[in-house]
């Protein structure tokens, strides 16, 4: 019962306490305590009295405990908040130890400090506003969706390697072709992860012209694949040209292999044959395993005679391949180079 109904409930007891008794015995009563000679007083109101003192002591008990209660709710209210603090941080990836004042939810959540939360159906989920707003994000991010964190209003508690921050980073990578440039400019702002992809983006997106500055990032394997795009590209849209070919060749350690597919790409894209054997020549004079790409382009041309002068320069064991499909050509054979010569037997005795 509250303080002030059982107040009200008393005093309307004691009213009718006294007044019944006054009704059935209206005189008055005096007597000593401990020699001490009390004055006259209604017996009425010595019948009250000790029914008050009772209620007055009564009333203390009940506001003692109630605000002891009170307090005790007011604890556990605010540990209730904190399970939803609890339950935010692991959602995001970034579990947090938070302090309970109750044992059993201390021993209950305490596992949350240490583990990440994944919810698997988002729809119609009961819970708060926060966590509810919180979940959509994350799925959305999930989904591949790009969403703005600041507005979000939990950027600010993502380290830099939580996963849905760098999974988020990769979506805007992957839905923005200029974000990807940004990353890749202001590298030292993000993790290695996040500017790999963004490389990736923009040797699967950006023409020649953009990516020359990023040549030697892009590396090797980027710059094969971007020359993949290059033998797709009819409309040379890319801005491809032997300029851009040897701005990038020069920033990478090629083997004979890649100096052999570089080859092919400009025998295929290039109707610029002097110029094309010209760089090969040049190549091939400061690094022998770019032979075998030369001599693929000497037999592209049918300059036979040349390709037996650089085959002369070499040992007998050297350049297989090529030494026997030059055999068979003086033979009048009509062998067409890549039913013969491919990438592994030309550069096999190198």
């Amino acid at each position: 019962m509250k303080a002030g109904l059982y107040a009200v409930t008393s005093i309307l007891f004691l009213i009718a306490v006294a007044v019944a008794t006054y009704m059935i015995n209206p005189s008055t009563y005096s007597f000593d305590v401990f020699g001490i000679h009390l004055p006259s007083l209604p017996i009425a109101l010595w019948v009250a009295l000790p029914v008050a003192v009772l209620a007055i002591l009564s009333l203390l008990h009940i506001m003692f405990y109630g605000t002891k209660s009170f307090f005790q709710n007011k604890k556990l209210k605010n540990d209730i908040n904190k399970i939803d603090e609890a339950v935010y941080w692991s959602l995001i990836k970034e579990p947090t130890q938070v302090n309970f004042n109750n044992e059993t939810l201390k021993t209950k959540i305490g596992l949350l400090a240490n583990s990440y939360l994944d919810v698997i159906k988002s729809d119609k989920l009961n819970t708060t506003d926060k966590l509810r707003e919180v979940v959509e994000n994350i799925k959305d991010i999930e989904r591949g969706e790009w969403v703005d964190l600041k507005k979000a209003k939990f950027a600010k508690h993502l380290s830099q390697d939580n996963p849905i921050a760098v999974k988020n980073e990769i979506n805007h990578i992957e839905n923005d072709d200029k974000y990807a440039i940004k990353v890749v400019d202001f590298r030292d702002k993000y993790s290695d992860e996040i500017v790999q992809k963004a490389l990736d983006k923009i040797t699967q997106t950006q023409n020649f012209f953009t990516l020359k500055k990023y040549a030697k990032d892009i590396g090797k394997d980027r710059f094969f694949h971007l020359l993949e795009r290059v033998r797709e590209d009819q409309e040379n849209e890319l801005g491809f040209s032997l300029d851009m070919f040897k701005s990038f060749m020069d920033n990478y350690s090629l083997d004979c292999k890649d100096y052999y597919r570089g080859a092919e790409v400009l025998f295929e894209k290039l109707e610029n044959p002097e110029d094309n054997l010209a760089l090969y020549k040049e190549y091939a004079s400061k690094d022998d395993k770019a032979t075998a790409g030369y001599l693929y382009l000497l037999f592209r041309y049918e300059m036979l005679d040349k390709v037996k002068d650089v085959l002369d320069e070499h040992a007998n064991d050297e350049y297989k391949a090529y030494r026997g499909l030059l055999t068979l050509k003086k033979a009048k054979h009509n062998i067409k180079l890549d039913e013969f010569i491919n990438e592994i037997n030309a550069c096999r005795w190198v």
